[in-house]
Formats: structure tokens, C-alpha cells, sequence
């Protein structure tokens, strides 16, 4: 499918997404009539038509009233901020819902997800992407059943089987219409009455509400530019503006005219606004994805604005509607549409100016990003995650213009300042390509080099990444080389932190870790010192040693008393709190406090922390006896695991005990109902999971649990019937060579149906297959 370097394929390359309108919806009954036929008979619909004839408006709307035939849910991402195709299957997974792993690329993340579901995905503004796009559609849709893709763009993706639906402009109202037999009028009339309140549609001005409606063609972004001009001019100069205006495409052909008239709208927008104005609208085309006012202040501030306030100009152009205004996490925030922003992105280019302002954003987000990085650890980390994720295609153009202008290390600066993003987000995979091209970039030896080295180190260790033995041992050839006491303590934390992952003994490990630590504490480095506890507590817990894993639970905690409301660490030597709990029988306590994290957990947006207390309440489930939650929790937290790329940190102790509880399940309810009850569990929508697993619904049962997506009565119920087929030959005690053989596959996919198998099973070996199909064989009756 794709060419791949470990975690890297040959491209590279957002929850799912509710996008709300800002302004009431107008008119398209026919448009979304027929979008809804297409959506029956084709799996690829595209929306086309010139820029801003409301392909985008219709999809949205389109997507909004189709939510109850897709069964599995409609998801939106949002492309017009993605300049960098490599991470368009990121972007999209992001917005389905599905975090980044190192096990699995993107990619594959997507392909898996929508396997066997019936579900539409609404891929917004694909016209700069439309090579990438046709790629990636193709893939996804020829490995899926009942996906169906809704894509805008001015372009189709020639994609076989794609029906394109051309979106037309408003009807041309006719004589003596109104809004109610006139949609295009009605919308004319509810933007005026937004800029105007007082505006209201009478004899006196009908016909010069019709005569601009038609002078624009139905256009509705001309007309929203159009009517917003009646909070300056009267509605017969801004006719008679029009008018002179456009005289010039008399008799231009009709989709070149219409091309033209939004062209001389949004010139005519930007003749009316000053001069201070136009040259902030050219100066916020190189912002990727919206931006605040304190970016604004920042990037576009000066020069030939010097004395001004940036911000009152910016208020002008909200004003205009050139600019659009939003919420944002703790402060508003700004977009341009697309063909305003080009527009204004061709003026800059007219006056070459483009790097100038380039760099400047790009030095707005280094320090935004620095600064990140020194505050992410404390108090305010959640409002820092929130933040930094809302400018992420900000960063990425920024981090691709600083590594494409070495030198300064402003691109080393970037990926270490947002190390918050990368892990708090769950963007690990992301965040260790960034850095594998900030190292690249900034090849020489450096303190921020180092640092880099590390983070890569570090997040490889946490998914089981192959590589990261290599950038261990790099953390520590970099420290002695610069003589470094910092690196050299990161470096011992790496290599202490690899010893748990890779299978050190107790002894040793531990002995690692309070070198590491008094190294750490010497160079006041908390965040190293304070997540080893959660690593070690995680790691005694596994071996057996509950109590002394308790007592580093605590002194990881004691590290965090000055930062009270610090909540990734905390939340993880928290949950190991619940390991150490459970394992001393104390399990009303360990559930009590695990129904607490799952709601940090999940406000945080962290996958593998809801994961592992799933996971554990499965555990204190099943020593409670209460079997059928205790597999339906376990199912739920091994779908959880396979999103994030591990189960369990790799951590052999807790795989073990892992086990231990699975094959107790099996034996108590039976092999076949034990596989039954654990794949609903897997398919369970992640709110009903938590609702489960913090005791918010009731237990399940067999008749009260709804049944999985593959339920047809066989004991491989999350399986898919090529994989059930696997499984028996499993069974039987094939290789994955002679399975191979058998089904005339080659090997690797051989390897990768099993990997699959296990993964959804929640199994560790090929033995526990056999035992669960042989067992389901003794309980039939013969």
C-alpha cells in the first residue's frame, strides 16, 4: 500500500469534528437534494463550482442532515490551513478521532477504522491538494465497505466512480421577487439586516435588491460583501458602484464571468477599504488556519503601519467582512476565507515581500513555542494544550520555513518548545518527524540539539519504537561530546527508561533510575525526575512489588506538590496509584479513584492514560467477580491500546498480569463467550465506554450489551471474515509462511492478518488462539 521506513511512508504524511455555522443557512434545497441522491449512489462525491459559490456552506449542511443514515457516524476536516500534503492522512485521522501511534501510520489507522464501517468523512477545501487527494481517496475508498467521501474543491479528483456535482450560483431573482420566493434575495436581505438592522425590504428598494443580486450573479460571498457595505453607503451607490464595475464583462463566457465577478467583488472590497487596511489584509495571508489578536500584533504590526493600531484595523476588516471572527480557546480568534486570503497572499507576493513576513510569523511561533515549553509543566498545562493545538497548522508552516532556513536553530527551538503538543495531544509520531527534520536541518552538535535527541528518544520508548535503542544511545554521544552535565542527565534517564521497556532486571533498573534521579535533581530537571515514578511505579507493580511501587507513586507526587494543578504526570502516577491499589485487594478504593481520572483523562485528550484506567477498572472488575463487565472493559481498553500503538507501555510484568486476568475471563465464561462479550466491548463508541467503566450505565450482561459490529455467532466476533479464516489455521498450528501458502497471500500480509488477530483478541501468542477455539469446541455439544 505504502513504501514505508519504520514509521515514515514515502508521503510522510483532527476527534470527530463538529463545524457550526456562524450565519443562518439560505436557500440550496435542490443542492442538498441532490447531494443526498448521490450519497446512494456513489461512494466519492465532490462538490465543485468557482470560489466562493458555497460548497462548503452546502457540504456542512449536506453532512448535518445526512448524520442519521450513516450509522457510524460523519466526520469533517477542515483542509484549508494543510499546505504540506505528507500530513494529510495526520490531518484526517485527527479529525476522525484517531491519535497517532508509531505501530501504525496514519494511514493504516484510517484504513482499519473505516474497514467496516458505514460512515461519511467530509474533506473541506482539496483543491491544493488535488494529486494527494486523489491518492489518498483512492486508497480508502477501495479498502473500505461503506465509507463515503463528500470532498470541495474547485477541481474534481478524477477519481473512477467519483460524481461531481457542480454547485451553481443562487438563482438570478426575477421581477418583483422577495424573500420568501427568492432565495438568493432572502439571503441579500438577512446579511444586510446583519450589518443593518434597521434594513428592511420594501417597495422603494426592491428593485435595486434585485438589480445587485443580479449584478453579481448569485454569487453568495459577492453578495455577503456586497450587503455588508450598507453599514457605509446607501444601497443605490452601492448599485451604482457595481454598475461601473463590471461593465467590463459584458459578454465574457458565463463560468469565466462568474469567476471574474467574485474577482471584482473582492477587488472592489479591497478598493473600499483604506490603505492601512489593504496592507494588513496582504500581511495576514501568511498566517495558516486563523490566528489571534496577539499574532496579528506581533506579525503585522510596523513598517508602513508604524503608529497604527493593528488591532483597530483588524476590527475594520471583521467590520467589512473580509475577516471572519470565531471563538477560540481563551480568546477570540481570526480566519480569511480561501480566495480572500489568496488574494491578499498575491498582493504580497506583487511587492515581494512574502519572506519577510514569512520569517516574522515564523518568529512569532519560535517564541510562542519557547515559551510553551517553559510553562506547558505547571498550572496552566491544560490551557497550553488547547492553545498550542489550535495553531497547529501555524507551527507546521512555521517549523517547514525555519528548517528550510537553517542556521539559527529556530526550528530545533519549535519541535523542543512544543513537546507539550506532541505528547499531551497525543501527536507522538508527528512530533518525532518534526524533530527527525529539525535534527536534519540543524545537524551540528548543540544544547538544543540535544534536548531534540532526547524528546525523540523518549517518545520512541514510549511507543516501542525500534529505533529509539539508536537515539538512546545518541542522547548519550551527544552529552559527552558537548561535556554537558544537563544531556548527560537526560541521557541516563533515557537509558534507565529503555531498560523497563526492553526487559531490565529489577535490580539494575532500579539501581539506573537513582543515578538518573540524582543527576536530574542536580540540574533541577522536573519533568524527567517526576514521570520516572510513574515508570518505576508501573514497572515494581509488574514484578510483584505493589508496596514499593506505592512508595514511588508518592514521592512522585511529593515532586509535583509546587504545581498543583499539573495534570499529565499527576494523572499518570495517579493511575499507577490505582495498579498499586488494586494489586493490595484495596479495589472499592482503586475503583473510586480510577472513575475520578477518567474524566481528567479525557478532558486532557489523552488516549492512552483513558486506556489504562480502563484497562485497570477491568481488572478490579473481574477480582470483584463481576466477569461480563470485566471483558467488556477489557475488550473496550484493547481498542483504546491499539489506537495509541502499545499495550501497556510494552511493560512485560503488567503484560503478564494482563494475561493472567484474560485467561481467568476465559475460563470462568467460556471461550466463546468471553470472545462475544470482550468484541462488544471493543466496539463500543468511546462515550458509552466511559459511561460503562465509570459507572454511569449498568453492568452488562448478555442480553443488555449491545451486540459487536461482526456479530454473526461465531466465537471471532471482532473479526473480519478473512481474519476468522486466519485464526483457524492458527489453530491448527500453521505458520504464517505455510498460512501464506494456504490462502495464496504473500507472507507479510500473513503477518499483518495475525498481528491483527492478536491485537483484537487482546491475546499475546498464537497459543491463546488455539486454546480459545478449542475450548469453544468442548463447550458444543457433540
Amino acid at each position: 500500500m505504502t513504501q514505508r521506513s519504520a514509521d515514515v511512508t514515502q508521503w510522510g504524511w483532527v476527534r470527530p469534528v463538529a463545524r457550526h455555522e456562524s450565519t443562518a443557512f439560505v436557500g440550496r434545497a435542490a443542492e442538498l437534494e441532490a447531494v443526498a441522491r448521490a450519497v446512494t449512489r456513489a461512494r466519492v462525491i465532490t462538490l465543485t463550482g468557482p470560489g466562493g459559490v458555497g460548497k462548503t456552506r452546502i457540504a456542512l449542511r449536506a453532512a448535518q442532515q445526512l448524520d442519521g443514515e450513516f450509522p457510524d457516524g460523519v466526520s469533517i476536516a477542515e483542509l484549508s490551513g494543510l499546505r504540506d500534503p505528507e500530513f494529510l492522512p495526520n490531518t484526517v485521522a485527527s479529525a476522525v478521532g484517531l491519535p497517532e501511534n508509531a505501530a501504525q501510520h496514519p494511514m493504516d489507522q484510517l484504513l482499519e477504522y473505516f474497514a467496516d464501517r458505514r460512515a461519511l468523512l467530509v474533506l473541506d477545501t482539496c483543491e491544493h491538494l488535488v494529486e494527494a487527494l486523489a491518492v489518498f481517496a483512492d486508497i480508502l475508498v477501495s479498502h473500505s465497505a461503506g465509507l463515503v467521501l463528500m470532498l470541495t474543491s474547485r477541481q474534481p479528483v478524477a477519481l473512477p466512480g467519483e460524481c461531481v456535482l457542480q454547485i451553481p450560483p443562487m438563482p438570478r431573482p426575477g421581477a418583483g421577487a422577495d424573500e420568501t420566493t427568492s432565495d438568493t434575495v432572502a439571503l441579500f436581505v438577512a446579511r444586510a439586516q446583519a450589518a443593518r438592522p434597521s434594513f428592511v425590504l420594501c417597495a422603494d428598494n426592491r428593485a435595486e435588491v434585485i438589480a445587485v443580486c443580479r449584478r453579481l450573479d448569485g454569487i453568495p460571498l459577492a453578495i455577503e460583501l456586497a450587503a455588508v457595505r450598507l453599514r457605509t453607503m446607501p444601497l443605490d451607490q452601492i448599485l451604482r458602484r457595481l454598475d461601473d464595475r463590471f461593465q467590463a464583462l459584458a459578454g465574457a463566457r458565463l463560468a469565466q464571468a462568474r469567476h471574474k465577478t467574485l474577482r471584482a467583488t473582492i477587488e472592489w472590497s479591497h478598493d473600499l477599504c483604506t490603505e492601512d487596511e489593504r496592507e494588513l489584509w496582504a500581511r495576514l495571508s501568511v498566517f495558516a488556519g486563523g490566528f489571534t489578536l496577539a499574532a496579528v500584533e506581533e506579525v503585522c504590526a510596523g513598517a508602513e503601519l508604524a503608529g497604527l493600531d493593528v488591532v483597530d484595523l483588524l476590527m475594520s476588516l471583521v467590520d467589512k467582512s473580509v475577516v471572519q471572527c470565531g471563538d477560540g480557546v481563551a480568546e477570540a480568534r481570526y480566519h480569511l476565507l480561501d480566495s480572500i486570503r489568496e488574494y491578499g497572499a498575491e498582493r504580497l507576493e506583487e511587492d515581494g515581500r512574502v519572506e519577510l513576513y514569512a520569517r516574522r510569523h515564523q518568529e512569532f511561533f519560535a517564541r510562542m513555542a519557547v515559551r510553551a515549553g517553559q510553562e506547558w509543566f505547571g498550572d496552566h498545562q491544560v490551557e497550553w494544550g488547547d492553545r498550542l493545538a489550535a495553531d497547529i497548522d501555524n507551527f507546521r508552516v512555521a517549523m517547514d520555513f525555519a528548517a528550510a532556513h537553517p542556521g539559527d536553530e529556530a526550528v530545533l527551538r519549535m519541535v523542543n518548545g512544543l513537546w507539550g503538543l506532541w505528547q499531551g495531544k497525543s501527536r507522538l509520531t508527528e512530533g518525532r518527524r518534526w524533530i527527525d527534520k529539525a535534527l536534519d536541518a540543524e545537524s551540528a552538535p548543540t544544547i538544543e540539539h540535544g534536548k531534540a535527541v532526547w524528546l525523540s528518544a523518549y517518545y520512541g520508548t514510549l511507543q516501542s519504537a525500534p529505533d529509539s535503542r539508536e537515539m538512546v544511545r545518541r542522547c548519550r554521544t551527544v552529552a559527552e561530546h558537548l561535556d554537558d552535565d544537563f544531556l548527560r542527565a537526560r541521557a541516563a534517564a533515557a537509558e534507565a527508561f529503555a531498560m523497563i521497556i526492553w526487559g531490565g532486571d529489577v535490580a539494575s533498573t532500579m539501581d539506573a533510575y537513582r543515578a538518573a534521579r540524582e543527576q536530574l535533581r542536580a540540574r533541577h530537571d522536573l519533568f524527567p525526575l517526576a514521570v520516572g515514578y510513574s515508570q518505576t511505579s508501573a514497572f515494581l507493580a509488574g514484578h510483584g512489588e505493589p508496596a514499593r511501587a506505592l512508595r514511588e507513586v508518592e514521592e512522585g507526587l511529593r515532586e509535583l506538590a509546587h504545581i498543583p494543578q499539573e495534570r499529565w504526570v499527576r494523572n499518570y502516577l495517579l493511575i499507577m496509584q490505582v495498579l498499586c491499589l488494586w494489586a493490595t485487594g484495596e479495589l472499592d478504593r482503586a475503583r473510586e479513584l480510577s472513575e475520578t481520572l477518567l474524566l481528567s483523562a479525557l478532558e486532557q485528550g489523552e488516549t492512552m492514560g483513558v486506556a489504562a484506567v480502563v484497562e485497570y477498572l477491568s481488572w478490579i472488575a473481574a477480582d470483584k467477580d463481576e466477569d461480563e463487565l470485566a471483558a467488556t472493559l477489557l475488550g473496550g481498553a484493547g481498542a483504546l491500546w491499539r489506537q495509541v500503538g502499545t499495550r501497556l507501555w510494552g511493560e512485560e510484568g503488567l503484560i503478564g498480569l494482563h494475561t493472567a486476568i484474560e485467561n481467568r475471563l476465559m475460563l470462568k465464561l467460556g471461550g466463546e463467550r468471553f470472545t462475544q462479550t470482550y468484541g462488544r466491548g471493543a466496539a463500543l463508541p468511546l462515550d458509552q465506554l466511559i459511561n460503562l467503566a465509570g459507572g454511569h450505565a449498568p453492568h452488562p450482561s448478555s442480553a443488555a450489551v449491545p451486540a459487536a459490529r461482526t456479530e454473526d455467532g461465531s466465537p471471532l466476533g471482532p473479526l473480519t471474515p478473512r481474519e476468522r479464516e486466519v485464526a483457524r489455521l492458527v489453530a491448527e498450528g500453521l505458520t504464517n509462511r505455510q498460512i501464506a501458502e494456504c490462502l495464496v497471500i504473500s507472507k507479510r500480509t500473513a503477518d499483518a492478518h495475525v498481528e491483527h488477530i492478536l491485537s483484537k483478541l487482546g491475546f499475546n501468542s498464537r497459543v491463546q488462539v488455539a486454546a480459545m477455539l478449542s475450548s469453544v469446541k468442548e463447550d458444543q455439544p457433540s
